[in-house]
């Protein structure tokens, strides 16, 4: 289906990852963590995370969350609380886990997917082959296990993250279309809204969802310029993007967002 700057407009995202703490206890070649740091830093309270949940349940948020950019999600203290109250707010999302799987237990698992979470992703990353992730997979009731997917790092899609990690992936795509900010949003610890996860910088911030309704930001007039540009292959126009190398830019399929475990 094509589309118009109405359909812009009423179309809403249809996955929200919050940035629920800065930090992560690992530091892959792959990764901007090797040798930058985040341009915020710290754990979002729980009070501001209920805020923005609270304006999801407004638009009637029926896609798929996550809480990373570039941190570990389970090292924020409050973690299960959040996964608890995501899924009685918004009981029709699918939510994921991305993790180094340093601080899963087995019973921190059960206790996540007994709390709401729907999928835990874990990446085996360079130096962690000895966690014990496998044989707890293996220890799991069959339900659990097939929503605990398991990947190694050299399996994984690797870019430059906007072009911050130059010998990673391939060459950058200046004239790419990209659907990413059409489907996708990225908020910050600080409430900052990008357009994409490649953003490690920040050079694209959209507003605050402090300061500004989520809606008012996803329908300003320069975020749907942005999304129009990127459509049409424009990534010259802005600096992130300019010099990504990522080429995994269409929107997935709905059995994305369904709630039931969908390895991808």
């Amino acid at each position: 289906m094509g589309y118009n700057e109405t359909m812009e407009r009423d179309e809403l995202f249809k996955i929200v990852e919050i940035e629920i703490n800065s930090y992560c206890n690992l530091a892959c070649s792959y990764c901007p963590n090797r040798e930058y740091q985040r341009k915020e830093k710290g754990d979002m309270a729980l009070s501001d995370y209920l805020k923005i949940i609270d304006q999801l349940v407004e638009l009637g948020f029926k896609g798929r969350i996550s809480h990373e950019f570039y941190g570990e999600p389970t090292l924020h203290p409050d973690y299960d609380e959040i996964i608890r109250t995501t899924k009685e707010r918004l009981p029709q999302c699918k939510i994921e886990l991305y993790s180094n799987a340093t601080r899963l237990t087995k019973e921190r698992i059960e206790g996540l997917f007994e709390r709401g979470l729907d999928e835990i992703l874990v990446t085996i990353h360079e130096g962690q082959e000895h966690l014990p992730i496998r044989e707890i997979h293996q220890e799991l009731k069959q339900d659990y296990q097939k929503r605990l997917v398991i990947r190694d790092h050299e399996r994984i899609y690797k870019t430059n993250r906007g072009g911050c990690l130059p010998d990673v992936g391939g060459v950058k795509q200046p004239l790419l279309p990209c659907r990413i900010p059409d489907f996708l949003i990225t908020i910050t610890v600080e409430g900052n809204v990008l357009p994409c996860f490649e953003d490690f910088f920040q050079n694209h911030e959209m507003g605050n969802v402090f300061k500004t309704p989520l809606k008012e930001i996803w329908n300003a007039p320069e975020y749907i310029q942005l999304r129009r540009d990127l459509r049409h292959g424009l990534r010259h126009k802005y600096k992130t993007c300019e010099n990504c190398n990522r080429i995994q830019t269409l929107e997935p399929d709905e059995n994305y967002f369904q709630t039931s475990s969908q390895e991808k």
